[in-house]
């Protein structure tokens, strides 16, 4: 007979479902994989939040050559080309600054060059740069930093609540393994308990038709079911011990030892409130940011297409200080302004309508884009509806079934006892018999649905309707 230490208790492993989800969501692959997941995110948003901090770069070169024919002018005015060969090499240290809320940049550098001349003669001359002020910013264009950096804040808010979904999936995969073993469970107690039965009637039975009371076909139908009995066993056992293998990996235990599985009971005064659910999965879900997120781009294209077909102009201004000399110390002194100012423009004239056409391509996308995330949003919307109402008529459905399972099960004591005496026939009892595994099955498998329906509210809603608030992890 199946053994009771098969279900031996363990302190320090989890026994009812909060604890399972609990260790699950700490030690399984599946909660790692999700954590790492959020890092890489969080690094990948911390890279794109440092591309708008100061950057400060250090460019070195030397000493390079180079041999080639150069025009070299002459004081008349003439040209004569002659071979050159020179070595240079330079330093140059600069931080650059992008002005992401214009999309222009600035920078500030400071910078020493060599160049030497090689002949019969050789020539060499020092130029230094102290100090190069810079900037450059784009007039009436499309300004992608802005853009890129907003996407990518909103990508990273989208990141913390797709780990709280993540987490939520593993609890549902739990709670579906949890009540896989504690089906099992009951299966293989059930077996146990019909093998006794049948085994007890079996025996009473030999002993019926030994003095003449019962028909050879009772007896036989008697030794039919101890064998069905058996045999129901037998798989039971099996079915548990997979059941049980297939939560070890769920949790992430890969210890030798059973679990031990405490049923959990329900709370009557439990309420799923649509409104409240639906008004905090539409602040809580990744679905509802990546509807942002998709809205934003299609905004950006429009942005993007008004840019390239219209006016357009770039701004570049630079200020610093140089000098040159063939000795450093004098390169270092007497230092004459640099400065450069350049304002360009593209004027587009004719492009065969080509600019207005990506414009109205860019708005017929996204109007289809805002169609096709309207229809998301309702389906949605009844996707919560349904689950809270659902789950509020589970907790009925509940209460029903634990009593049609005691019922039956009373129903059967008193069957047993009314054939053990001879008041029934055996079909009767077997019918009763029946019915109290059916009535087992389906109260187990009414509490299964609404612990599945609860975990698969707090996914939908990322909302914790027991303590009323925010799932965070």
């Amino acid at each position: 007979m199946f053994s009771a230490t098969l279900f031996a208790q363990r302190g320090e492993l989890p026994e009812t479902l909060p604890e399972y989800i609990n260790y699950a969501q700490k030690n399984s692959l599946a909660a790692k994989a999700a954590v790492s997941r959020f890092e890489s995110r969080k690094w990948q948003f911390q890279a794109v939040k440092s591309e708008y901090l100061p950057q400060l770069d250090l460019m070195l070169s030397g000493p390079g050559l180079v041999r080639e024919i150069n025009s070299i002018t002459q004081p008349d005015g003439s040209e004569v080309y002659r071979q050159q060969s020179q070595l240079f090499s330079y330093a140059d240290l600069g931080i650059t600054q992008k002005i992401y809320p214009t999309g222009g940049s600035v920078s500030l550098s400071s910078g020493i060059n060599r160049i030497d001349i090689l002949g019969d003669e050789d020539v060499y001359f020092w130029q230094t740069t102290p100090i190069q002020m810079t900037y450059s910013q784009p007039l009436f264009q499309h300004n992608d930093m802005k853009w890129h950096r907003k996407l990518e804040e909103m990508r990273f808010y989208q990141s913390d609540s797709k780990l709280k979904e993540d987490m939520e999936d593993i609890a549902i995969q739990v709670t579906d393994r949890f009540f896989n073993v504690y089906i099992a469970e009951m299966n293989l107690k059930n077996a146990e308990f019909n093998v006794e039965v049948n085994d007890t009637l079996f025996v009473l039975s030999k002993g019926r038709f030994e003095v003449g009371k019962i028909a050879e076909n009772d007896l036989l139908q008697t030794e039919l079911s101890l064998l069905n009995s058996q045999n129901v066993f037998e798989n039971a056992k099996l079915n548990y011990l997979e059941a049980m293998e297939q939560l070890k990996i769920a949790i992430g235990y890969y210890g030798d030892s059973d679990l031990n599985i405490i049923p959990p009971q329900i709370t009557m005064d439990l309420y799923a409130d649509y409104e409240v659910l639906l008004e905090e999965a539409l602040e809580n879900r990744s679905d509802i940011t990546s509807y942002k997120i998709e809205e934003l781009e299609a905004e950006r294209a429009i942005s993007r297409a008004e840019s390239q077909s219209g006016f357009s102009a770039n701004l570049n201004a630079s200020f610093g200080l140089n000098q040159t000399a063939t000795q450093l110390d004098d390169a270092l002194k007497d230092f004459l302004d640099r400065e450069r100012v350049n304002l360009t423009l593209e004027i587009p004239l004719f492009d065969w309508g080509q600019g207005e056409a990506r414009v109205y391509s860019a708005m017929e996308e996204k109007n289809m884009v805002q169609n096709t995330i309207t229809e998301s949003k309702k389906n949605f919307e009844i996707e919560i509806k349904y689950a809270s109402l659902r789950f509020n008529q589970l907790k009925q459905q509940v209460k029903l079934s634990a009593k049609a399972d005691t019922v039956a099960a009373k129903r059967y004591d008193v069957a047993k006892k009314r054939y053990l005496i001879g008041k029934i026939d055996l079909n009767t009892l077997f019918i009763a018999q029946s019915e109290k595994d059916a009535a087992l099955r389906n109260y187990i498998q009414t509490l299964r649905n609404y612990w599945a329906s609860f975990y698969r509210l707090r996914r939908l809603s990322l909302y914790d309707i027991i303590d009323n608030k925010k799932i965070s992890y």
